[in-house]
């Protein structure tokens, strides 16, 4: 199995987006994934600058859509649409391209370059403790490795940077993956970390483009393929550091559909 789609189902759906779209396998050319997916998120702690807290209650209801094309073997297509608290949040497309890739007795490491933007699909309220997203229009460029052993197991690192178009801050971001493959069965475990470049912070206004956000995610994932064209994930997350963002857990699951 090539767990390609599996990992676009991981955008994090705060103010900016995670690492996850981007890895290292490619969809052949002419094939497409879509995936679909249901996810409920929850804090009740609001992270501040230099480790302090506020007290902000948060939840959301997010339906996702993903898909990824193959234009060649070496060249995908990535498009992605989440429904946040029944409000389109943002669109995001990326392509990645197979610069590199060496192969050895044990396993084959790939280098891969990818741009993307993502944009606001809607005009949601950013001024409220419920926002959704700070309704940013984000350029992100990003360069991932990554090593898939023969017995199946993957690991890989990418890093980035997230040029967002003023009032909202830009960022760094970096991510490491580990994962494995078995049978009709796949399993990862994920870090993303983002570091917000200046920005507002927090003190009580609700003017949520203008705040740097940064945090420190864990995750996981559970996938297993049902029959050669389909298969169902369950996976999590949860932010446990951060500035100007909700301590967040997240728990998702969907299906997957390969045409």
């Amino acid at each position: 199995m090539k767990p390609s789609v599996l990992l676009y189902i991981f955008l994090s759906t705060t103010y900016t987006f995670s690492q996850g779209n981007i890895d290292g396998f490619f969809k052949s050319k002419g094939q497409l994934d879509l995936a679909f997916s249901a996810s409920f998120s929850a804090s009740k702690r609001y992270l501040l600058i230099q480790e302090s807290e506020t007290k902000i209650s948060r939840s959301q209801a997010i339906v996702s859509t993903f898909g990824i094309y193959g234009l060649t073997d070496n060249w995908s297509v990535i498009v992605s649409l989440p429904l946040i608290n029944l409000e389109l949040q943002d669109a995001s497309v990326f392509t990645k391209y197979k610069l590199a890739h060496c192969t050895s007795k044990n396993g084959e490491l790939t280098l891969v370059p990818a741009v993307g933007i993502s944009f606001p699909m809607s005009k949601y309220d950013t001024e409220t403790p419920q926002a959704i997203g700070q309704r940013a229009t984000v350029v992100q460029p990003k360069l991932l490795l990554q090593y898939k052993h023969l017995k199946n197991w993957f690991i890989q690192a990418q890093g980035g940077y997230n040029y967002a178009i003023d009032p909202v801050p830009s960022a760094f971001v970096a991510s490491t993956k580990v994962g494995y493959i078995y049978e009709k069965w796949y399993f990862d475990i994920w870090a993303d970390y983002q570091y917000g470049i200046g920005g507002e912070d927090y003190e009580g206004a609700l003017i949520f483009r203008e705040l740097g956000v940064s945090y420190a995610k864990l995750g996981g994932v559970i996938y297993r393929n049902i029959g050669d064209s389909s298969g169902v994930f369950f996976n999590g997350s949860y932010i446990f550091s951060g500035r100007n963002i909700g301590q967040a857990f997240y728990l998702s699951t969907g299906y997957v559909l390969k045409l």
